[in-house]
């Protein structure tokens, strides 16, 4: 299976200077680059005794599923004019005091492969995390970068569409839908 498609050098450095300007300038996401940000879900994982104790005993599993949010987020595009184009990262904080830019690379909306739906996202975040128990993250920017979307995984895990008000309440909005039905 193919996680995404490489690079060239330099939209890997613009994108990765980007990151480390406006949205992990002091190692953590900062929330002051998009207009707003908007929770899509959201668990504390701190009272369970292990990640497998969690995944087992969570009582409050998303409502989306991958395909749910990767529909949403390629709807809200088609909405609103917006470039389709995203690239996904990988971001860790190695013992919350060191942010590392770990991989960045293309990811399309339009994937026909249910299987693979948000794959380098989810396979990043739990293969690929910081060491120490630091902070991880994982997510979506848009090519233009008007919007972006955002997993935090540490003792909690945070899903947030980040982009203008109308935008991101659209998507949540789709997200909500798709739990009803």
């Amino acid at each position: 299976m193919r996680l995404a498609t490489a690079l060239d050098n330099e939209e890997s450095k613009e994108i990765r200077k980007w990151l480390e300007q406006y949205i992990f300038p002091n190692d953590f996401l900062e929330e002051n680059f998009f207009n707003t940000s908007t929770v899509l879900y959201s668990v504390d994982l701190n009272n369970h005794l292990t990640l497998f104790h969690s995944v087992v005993h969570n009582l409050k599993p998303a409502k989306f599923s991958p395909e749910d949010l990767n529909e949403s987020l390629l709807e809200g595009c088609r909405m609103f004019g917006i470039n389709e184009g995203c690239n996904y990262f990988n971001v860790n904080v190695h013992d919350n005091i060191s942010r590392v830019i770990e991989s960045i690379g293309t990811y399309s909306l339009k994937r026909q492969d249910k299987t693979s739906v948000l794959f380098p996202l989810y396979y990043l975040l739990t293969e690929n995390t910081a060491d120490e128990g630091g902070t991880s993250y994982t997510g979506l920017i848009g090519k233009d970068k008007e919007w972006m979307l955002s997993i935090e995984f540490e003792n909690k895990i945070i899903f947030k569409v980040h982009g203008n008000e109308e935008f991101c309440n659209f998507v949540k909005k789709l997200l909500l839908q798709n739990k009803e039905t």
